[in-house]
């Protein structure tokens, strides 16, 4: 039974900085929407981003379901959308036979702001980071854990020291035991 590890949280919370070190640490396949965006808008710079953005979480989709039909364990990771991305990551699951694990990321709302804001000033990733303020931002957006069924859930401050090796412990201790339910606020010493 394959793993599908999802890593949720608003843009900016250090989804993808701890996704990274996850799938390098766990040897899982990163698969994350970015990736595909900046992708499809290198060859494709005059998509606008309501086609864009549908076509990375297409590619997305895609991309998980073949490796975890492949049955190999898969770390999935964006910012997600509540009432919309649920149904998909389930979808997944169940086609797929895989356990699911949630890791939810967050931090304050000023740090997630800071973050953003440098993001886009370092122009590094156009159509990707744009100016937005997280004060307006909708409830649908990943301010809280995806509704995964009851999957296990770990929520992380990502303002804190390293919080990898805590979140490697509780990953190996979900491997190990049979699936809890809902999201703790931490492992280790996580907040």
């Amino acid at each position: 039974m394959p793993l599908l590890l999802v890593v949720s949280g608003m843009p900016a919370s250090g989804k993808s900085t701890l996704g990274v070190r996850l799938a390098a640490a766990l040897r899982m396949p990163f698969v994350t929407k970015d990736e595909y965006k900046a992708l499809l808008l290198a060859r494709m710079p005059d998509l606008p981003g309501a086609v864009s953005g549908p076509l990375s979480f297409d590619l997305l989709w895609h991309v998980a379901g073949v490796t975890l039909a492949a049955g190999v364990d898969t770390l999935l990771e964006t910012h997600f959308y509540h009432g919309v991305s649920e149904a998909h990551i389930l979808k997944l699951a169940q086609a797929h036979g895989a356990r699911t694990v949630q890791v939810f990321c967050h931090a304050p709302v000023d740090v997630l702001q800071a973050r953003h804001d440098a993001r886009v000033a370092s122009g590094r990733r156009p159509g990707i980071d744009l100016p937005m303020e997280y004060a307006t931002l909708p409830a649908h957006c990943c301010w809280t854990p995806l509704d995964l069924g009851g999957a296990p859930c770990l929520t992380v401050d990502t303002t804190q020291e390293d919080v990898l090796p805590g979140v490697l412990t509780w990953l190996h201790a979900q491997r190990e035991s049979s699936p809890l339910r809902g999201c703790s606020d931490g492992a280790d010493g996580l907040g």
